[in-house]
């Protein structure tokens, strides 16, 4: 059993993850450099593979922690991709539509939706753990 409710946030975490695959392959090809095959795996898990650990309760810590890992290195490694690379001035139209400033806002949209399946699971617990007794 799992709670009610966490199909949806699983599946915008899945949409997400596979956008970001996608996006990612698109812009880095493994084909162009061997470092991308590091995105390109650890994408395609992010993808694949941890929208189940989020369906399955003994993974769903170990889930939540490579989410939001995976979040944080995403962001640190854009920002400096787009500080290493910069060409253009400094403005506030170049800082948000010239830099990874979008890519990042979207990253970052994956932590609210693991944090509601790891709220969900806790509230589901709680709740049969009442029952049990």
């Amino acid at each position: 059993m799992r709670p009610d409710g966490i199909k949806f946030p699983v599946f915008g975490l899945f949409c997400m993850a596979l956008g970001g695959f996608l996006l990612h392959y698109r812009i880095h090809p493994p084909s162009r450099d061997s470092f991308n095959l590091i995105v390109f795996f650890f994408s395609l898990f992010n993808a694949l593979i941890l929208p189940f650990m989020f369906l399955k309760r003994k993974a769903v810590p170990w889930a939540y922690i490579i989410n939001a890992t995976s979040v944080v290195v995403g962001v640190v490694t854009m920002t400096w991709f787009s500080i290493a690379n910069w060409k253009d001035p400094i403005t506030l139209y170049n800082l948000m539509f010239q830099s990874t400033l979008p890519d990042s806002l979207i990253l970052l949209g994956k932590l609210p939706l693991a944090h509601v399946i790891l709220l969900a699971w806790r509230n589901f617990e709680e709740k049969n753990a009442g029952n049990l007794s």
